[in-house]
């Protein structure tokens, strides 16, 4: 699953769309339509890590978050400390 995030600087998502719906529906904007970053925030297009994959696009949201710390943004599963946020 392919997802464009929108995250603050602690990497956890406040918003977020599919990419790679485009041959699962027939509307056109599909994977056009992006959240807006506001001042604080950042926003990348990444993919959910393989063993991951069993996760909704609801779930991948709730149970992952974004490490920018490389030259790519990447997305991880959170850690216990920060599972409650």
């Amino acid at each position: 699953m392919r997802l464009h995030v929108v995250y603050d600087g602690d990497g956890k998502i406040v918003a977020a769309v599919r990419l790679d719906q485009a041959g699962e529906t027939n509307h056109p904007n599909v994977g056009l339509i992006r959240p807006v970053k506001k001042p604080g925030h950042s926003s990348a297009d990444v993919d959910v890590p393989a063993d991951q994959a069993h996760l909704s696009f609801v779930e991948a949201c709730q149970q992952l978050t974004v490490d920018a710390s490389g030259e790519t943004p990447r997305l991880k599963p959170r850690s216990i400390l920060g599972a409650s946020d």
